[in-house]
């Protein structure tokens, strides 16, 4: 008995580990929980801000001058299937958060099979609104479909191990991708209105999420200035102006702090994923080596709780 338990251990140390260890294992669920929140409040953030967007125009369209616009566009242009686009992109991101965690700490074969299925669904489905024409690779096929194996295997843990390395190979290139067009929306452009002109650079990027409703905070602010500043309106008239330009005013207060946090946190999602790789590959992890990573990812989610409490 002690012979075989003795071949066990030998053969478990020859496959790189027999999974996990405790230290990786930390570290692999405190990144994954923070991309599904990013996401989470991502898409809040996305929602909210459109119909924010929404009723700017609205107030500022009742308030111009002239003959209404043959196509009035309530929303600026960020229609309501291009936000579904970027949260179709979220879910990508969100799914791949969820699969890592799986993988990492749970150890119900189902639960890891159905988080990796959700994962290639989502994925796929991201990619498509992008390009109609898109099919999952090989490769990322393959490290989907070994994850349902997780559930029959007679080294669990080990086979956990190798699965997850292939997920975060197959996928890994990915998250920078969506992370990267989550920045757009999420920070001003360089370019933007919404940036004192002596801090402007040339215009990056295609205007996001965060660009048009600085655009439509300074209309409606400029329009709702000038009625204010004619005295021949009515009192009732007065009343909407004013309200109208307060609402301007919170929504350019909340813009540059919307836009600070977003940047930091893209910046810290993509260091973190940057490090996964590595954290998985090296089984002689320090307790000071997952403080220092916990450290970061703990910045990730002070961030996303700000964003939430906004």
């Amino acid at each position: 008995m002690r012979k075989t338990f003795a071949s066990a251990l030998f053969l478990c140390s020859s496959l790189s580990g027999c999974g996990l260890t405790s230290l990786q294992k930390q570290e692999v669920t405190q990144f994954a929980t923070a991309t599904e929140s990013i996401s989470d409040i991502s898409i809040t953030q996305f929602k909210s801000t459109r119909d924010k967007i929404i009723e700017l125009e609205r107030r500022r369209l009742i308030l111009r001058a002239g003959s209404p616009p043959k196509t009035p566009l309530l929303d600026a242009g960020l229609t309501a299937e291009g936000v579904a686009k970027q949260i179709s992109a979220l879910n990508a991101l969100k799914a791949y958060g969820k699969v890592l965690e799986e993988l990492a700490s749970n150890d119900q074969g189902e639960a890891i099979s159905a988080s990796a299925s959700n994962l290639a669904t989502q994925f796929e489905a991201a990619k498509k609104a992008q390009d109609s024409n898109y099919s999952l690779d090989e490769k990322k096929k393959a490290a989907v479909v070994n994850s349902f194996q997780v559930a029959g295997s007679w080294f669990t843990e080990a086979k956990k191990k190798e699965y997850l390395k292939k997920i975060i190979d197959a996928y890994h290139d990915e998250v920078v991708v969506f992370a990267t067009a989550m920045r757009n929306d999420l920070v001003l452009d360089e370019n933007s209105l919404c940036i004192p002109e002596n801090n402007r650079k040339p215009p990056t990027n295609n205007s996001g999420i965060i660009d048009i409703y600085c655009t439509s905070a300074l209309a409606l602010d400029q329009v709702a200035s000038s009625v204010l500043l004619d005295t021949g309106h009515t009192k009732s008239d007065r009343e909407f102006s004013y309200n109208s330009y307060f609402l301007a005013q919170q929504a350019l207060a909340e813009i540059t702090p919307i836009s600070k946090q977003g940047e930091e946190v893209i910046k810290k999602l993509l260091t973190a994923n940057s490090k996964l790789e590595n954290i998985i590959e090296n089984d002689k992890y320090t307790q000071n080596d997952v403080k220092a990573y916990y450290q970061q990812v703990n910045e990730i989610r002070t961030i996303i709780n700000v964003m939430r409490e906004d």
